[in-house]
């Protein structure tokens, strides 16, 4: 709560105590998923599959950034999405590659790359996944790039497995963009918690030794960003299971051109 309601409770409750602070108990709680909210995440990643479809439908020489935006939006809500779980990312050519940017003026010319960072919401539970696609043509850095941000995100998604370590896994993509050159180019973790939230408590990140768990939900997302030349995240979001990561979206990754 805010610390305004805090004042307000402990006024209207004055002899109230607040004895304990259960944070701690509830990011524990969050962890592991239950059958339930596994199933309601993969309704949101269903949704987010087709939310791809929309974007990829949208794009045309000239459109900006928040045009597609609003237009994927629209579809999606059309057929009856409740809402996106944050603000959908379109990023076009070199705005591409602020990974911490937003949806701009950018328009889209052929040549360009295309970027969406999206999520839908089901009955309380998110989803989050990111896909790149080229726009009529695609030039061979542009394409080897791609493949290894691809090549990142694919070994990291197969070699996911309990009893690892999230730093572990983070390792495993981090040294295949490293080892193709591409290392100081890759500035993010390579995934967080998803849940109820969209950024839960795991951290799939460098150095944390939190084991990963059958029920864990978080995601996968490598990406290279060159400033002034482009940007290339790959992402889907994913329940750890016995044997290995269970995926929530399941739009094709191999390199997409928009014609």
């Amino acid at each position: 709560m805010t610390l305004d309601r805090a004042a307000l409770l402990q006024t209207a409750v004055p002899e109230a105590k607040f004895v304990a602070d259960l944070s701690p108990l509830m990011t524990e709680m969050h962890l592991i998923k239950t059958p339930d909210e596994i199933v309601k995440m993969h309704k949101a990643g269903d949704d987010a599959d087709r939310a791809f479809e929309f974007a990829f439908a949208a794009l045309q020489e000239g459109v900006s950034e928040l045009q597609v935006m609003a237009k994927l939006e629209y579809d999606l809500k059309s057929m009856g999405v409740v809402g996106m779980s944050f603000e959908t990312l379109v990023q076009f050519g070199a705005h591409a590659a602020e990974p911490h940017g937003d949806t701009g003026s950018t328009l889209l010319k052929a040549g360009d790359l295309a970027l969406f960072d999206l999520g839908t919401i089901y009955e309380g539970y998110v989803s989050d996944a990111t896909r790149t696609v080229a726009y009529k043509s695609v030039s061979n850095h542009q394409r080897d790039v791609y493949n290894v941000v691809l090549e990142a995100q694919l070994a990291a998604q197969s070699q996911a497995k309990p009893g690892m370590t999230a730093g572990e896994l983070d390792a495993i993509a981090r040294d295949i963009i490293t080892k193709a050159g591409y290392g100081e180019y890759f500035v993010h973790r390579l995934g967080h918690g998803i849940g109820s939230s969209v950024h839960e408590s795991i951290q799939i990140a460098t150095g944390n030794d939190l084991i990963l768990q059958p029920g864990m939900a978080f995601s996968i997302e490598p990406g290279i960003y060159i400033p002034g030349d482009l940007g290339i995240r790959i992402e889907d979001s994913v329940v750890m299971t016995e044997t290995g990561a269970d995926l929530f979206t399941h739009s094709s990754k191999e390199l997409r051109i928009i014609d």
